[in-house]
């Protein structure tokens, strides 16, 4: 799948439990930081996409629950890159479609997202999140803010993807 930089590809693996219905998938296995070089975090340019992958491949043998857990990414993206891997389009305002693996510093040019082309077999699966945190979104306390500077981002940085998650949410 992709890595966290569209240029670093991994093989990252899930995990099947096929008599409880149940597939795992770990972000961190296709988004972890250490898969990052420290010289090249940068979490404008970080995405989730093969997080996507990850699900995508997951959801091939339908199970009935589906368990993401999150935590240890070099991202702060708002999961748009995973969810261009499944489908979802995001445009511009203009109308255009943002092709490029869909990451951080992206997040401020979306104007409009389409979930028209979303693998439906998501539709027919529970997921389930794993999570050991409860930040908010955005904010102080938020995810640009606590996790941003360990993923690399600036002070700057962590400024713009606040208000690129921002931006997102509404």
């Amino acid at each position: 799948v992709m890595g966290p930089l569209p240029d670093l590809r991994t093989e990252a693996a899930w995990l099947c439990v096929p008599r409880d219905g149940l597939a795992v998938v770990e972000m961190a296995a296709a988004a972890g930081l250490p898969m990052v070089p420290p010289g090249r975090r940068d979490p404008e340019r970080t995405t989730t996409f093969g997080v996507g992958q990850l699900l995508r491949a997951a959801v091939e043998v339908r199970p009935r629950r589906l368990l993401l857990t999150l935590g240890g990414s070099a991202t702060v993206d708002g999961g748009i890159g995973m969810a261009s891997a499944l489908g979802w389009r995001f445009l511009t305002r203009n109308g255009r479609e943002l092709l490029e693996p869909m990451r951080g510093g992206l997040l401020a040019q979306v104007s409009q997202i389409d979930g028209g082309g979303r693998d439906p077999r998501l539709s027919k699966t529970d997921i389930l999140v794993a999570c050991d945190v409860d930040n908010p979104l955005t904010g102080p306390e938020g995810a640009a803010a606590v996790y941003g500077p360990q993923k690399g981002a600036t002070a700057e940085q962590v400024q713009q993807l606040d208000q690129g998650l921002a931006h997102l949410a509404r």
